[in-house]
């Protein structure tokens, strides 16, 4: 592989909150939905749109590419589910 092949390509770490870890090599130009998309299918997780890829605390778009966030080798992506509904009705006396 020469250096402009391996530079073109970024290894990733997608965590997950329980903390399972699922590493990726994709293009530093590839849009982010390949990788989000891929993602869902290893973890069996039927409803892509309920989970939430965050990179710096920042939600990342489904356009986004590795090169514009500015990701490094390495760099680690944080996965949440997004809950819907838990709110707590607290009764008035």
């Amino acid at each position: 592989m020469t250096d402009n092949q391996e530079d073109a390509t970024i290894h990733l770490k997608v965590k997950s909150q329980d903390n399972d870890e699922v590493y990726f090599k994709i293009k530093r130009t590839t849009q982010l939905i390949k990788l989000m998309n891929k993602y869902c299918e290893r973890q069996g997780i039927s409803n892509p749109q309920n989970v939430r890829f965050l990179f710096d605390g920042e939600r990342i778009m489904e356009k986004n590419t590795p090169e514009e966030l500015g990701m490094q080798n390495g760099d680690e992506i944080d996965v949440v589910i997004e809950q819907i509904g838990g709110s707590i009705m607290i009764n008035q006396l």
